[in-house]
């Protein structure tokens, strides 16, 4: 969708705020959810958010409970540095709650935006800042631009902020990445750069290997190989256990599929000492498989079924009265595979 003008924000906050309608032609349906659900708060948006500045030890604590995710995140926000001084703008990275864990940049705007509470240790979820980059990326699980007057509080209209929330192998987010500099600069042109710093942020997060498992990588683009934009899957005993937003995109499924998504619904027969994959849909990519713990050995074969395969499959559904899901786990496979190989038969 094209960023909304200015005039078109007014013109979308006075029908929503008049309670004369949803301008769902006036503005991104991102920031109307977030409108809806701070509105269903009970939030005021003409009123001043509260903030309690924490104490310095309170800071220290909270900053000590998340020092694995600063540590991780911290090239980027050094390397973002520089760009958003260029901006006037300021870096910050918040915990998956939204509290503000660091913030650096320009020093002016820095104390402009001190002033309504961007800065380490305040809070800024939905539920307490109404709509804003950091709390409606948390909400809605993905990059998410607000400029100016998108903000749900009118006390927040001098700001433009544009924030990817960092997500882990499980799927869980584990914080947020923001850029916000002043309302005079759209930040529809930062977000690719927060999109790449997190994408860098969540490569990193598969370097230490998940023991008794195995990483597989790969890519369409042989020169995509081994960089952050590559696909990670994460199996165990064949299943997927991990992966990253890469990885589920290229095969199509999300993060619903973990402990459940075998190995051969997504790719069919292959030798992967060739270093190629096909997918079920047909495409090929490139790939390559690293043990974590496990000894070393090829990607499974999907290879026809023989009678007795059949019949330890029916057997198996016999005992347990019809029941798929009771027979897959007494077999130790998905119900998918009992499914579709019993419709093959």
């Amino acid at each position: 969708m094209i960023p909304a003008q200015p005039h078109q924000i007014e013109a979308a906050r006075k029908t929503f705020f008049a309670g004369k309608g949803l301008p769902v032609d006036q503005i991104g349906h991102a920031i109307l959810r977030s409108w809806i659900r701070c509105a269903d708060m009970g939030l005021d948006e003409a009123a001043t958010p509260d903030f309690a500045a924490p104490t310095r030890s309170e800071l220290k604590v909270l900053q000590e409970r998340h020092e694995a995710l600063r540590r991780i995140c911290r090239p980027e926000l050094d390397a973002l540095y520089g760009e958003a001084r260029e901006l006037a703008g300021i870096v910050i990275l918040t915990n998956a709650g939204g509290e503000i864990l660091d913030a650096v940049g320009d020093p002016a705007f820095a104390g402009q935006a001190a002033q309504v509470a961007l800065r380490p240790g305040a809070q800024w979820s939905e539920d307490g800042t109404g709509t804003n980059a950091i709390g409606t990326a948390i909400a809605e699980r993905r990059a998410v631009v607000v400029n100016g007057a998108e903000h749900y509080f009118r006390g927040h209209q001098n700001l433009s902020c544009a924030a990817t929330p960092i997500i882990d192998p499980r799927g869980a987010t584990l914080g947020v990445l923001d850029i916000s500099t002043p309302s005079t600069l759209p930040a529809g042109q930062m977000l690719g750069m927060v999109r790449m710093a997190v994408e860098q942020i969540e490569h990193r997060l598969f370097r230490g290997g998940f023991e008794g498992c195995q990483t597989l990588r790969f890519q369409t683009d042989p020169a995509l190989l081994g960089a952050a934009r590559e696909g990670i899957l994460v199996f165990r005993d064949a299943v997927v256990v991990a992966a990253n937003r890469r990885g589920l995109s290229l095969v199509g499924r999300s993060w619903d599929g973990l402990d459940s998504l075998a190995l051969e619904e997504v790719f069919e027969a292959t030798a992967l000492g060739s270093g190629l994959l096909r997918g079920r849909d047909g495409r090929e990519f490139v790939a390559r498989l690293d043990d974590d713990g496990v000894a070393s050995a090829p990607l499974p074969v999907v290879t026809p079924l023989e009678d007795l395969e059949l019949a330890t499959i029916r057997n198996a559904l016999a005992v347990h009265n019809g029941s798929v899901s009771a027979a897959a786990r007494q077999l130790g496979i998905h119900r998918s595979t009992i499914y579709r190989r019993m419709a093959g038969q």
